[in-house]
């Protein structure tokens, strides 16, 4: 049985937690983030227009889309599994699926009806890379982004940390983004013993773990897959 860090905001944390403790390990958890939602309606679209269906490449970003939006009909295009299950959970009966990775979208918009020159509503967070804005450009998608959730950083109490090195060391350290990897290095200057565990670090893609120092970067296990399943293939 392994011991494994997971530094996802304490929701999302929970449900992973389950994950790995389903596959016999035991989930050690130490958020390095938080999400806080955003207030604001979404944007207004030009008179004689109308949304051609929704965008969300986070499970973070349904509540406000359910909020608005409950039940509504028209497609609803999310990146990975999870986005999608929280967008069925919510209520949208349309929901079509990229595989973990939002360059796909333009392609899937596509798939799902949407004609060049159609506008999407895209529901982001703050900080965002632009990946999915550029690949519904590449398809001829017209979009409009409504931010409705914020990941900010946080560090953990002391207190905390050394709770979960009492019952000895860490084996895996699950980096899911980036903002988790930088916090990684946020919690190692502040609490050095975590770097005295020598855990093997599991990154979700290759640019989460390029956000890592040269040497934690050089010996990070990479998932095959954008996908928790596979990640946790490291773990067999």
């Amino acid at each position: 049985m392994a011991r494994v860090l997971i530094l996802r905001d304490a929701e999302a944390a929970a449900k992973t937690a389950q994950r790995v403790a389903d596959r016999g390990h035991e989930p050690l958890i130490l958020p390095v983030e938080e999400t806080v939602v955003l207030d604001g309606l979404p944007p207004e679209i030009a008179e004689g227009e109308a949304w051609a269906g929704f965008a969300a490449t986070s499970a973070r970003a349904i509540p406000s889309l359910a909020a608005a939006l409950f039940g509504d009909a028209r497609p609803l295009l999310a990146v990975g599994e999870a986005t999608a299950a929280a967008a069925r959970e919510a209520g949208f009966p349309h929901v079509w699926t990229a595989c973990g990775n939002a360059a796909e979208m333009g392609h899937l918009a596509l798939t799902a009806g949407l004609r060049p020159g159609d506008r999407l509503l895209c529901a982001v967070g703050r900080r965002r890379t632009g990946t999915l804005e550029s690949a519904l450009d590449a398809a001829g998608i017209s979009w409009s982004t409504w931010e409705v959730y914020e990941v900010r950083p946080r560090l953990p109490k002391r207190s905390l940390v050394s709770a979960a090195l009492e019952a000895g060391p860490i084996d895996h350290v699950l980096l899911l983004s980036v903002g988790q990897a930088e916090g990684y290095q946020r919690m190692l200057a502040a609490f050095p013993e975590l770097g005295e565990c020598k855990a093997a670090i599991l990154a979700l893609s290759p640019r989460i773990a390029a956000a890592l120092p040269a040497d934690l970067a050089r010996s990070a296990r990479i998932s095959a897959k954008p996908s928790l399943s596979s990640l946790f293939e490291w773990l067999s």
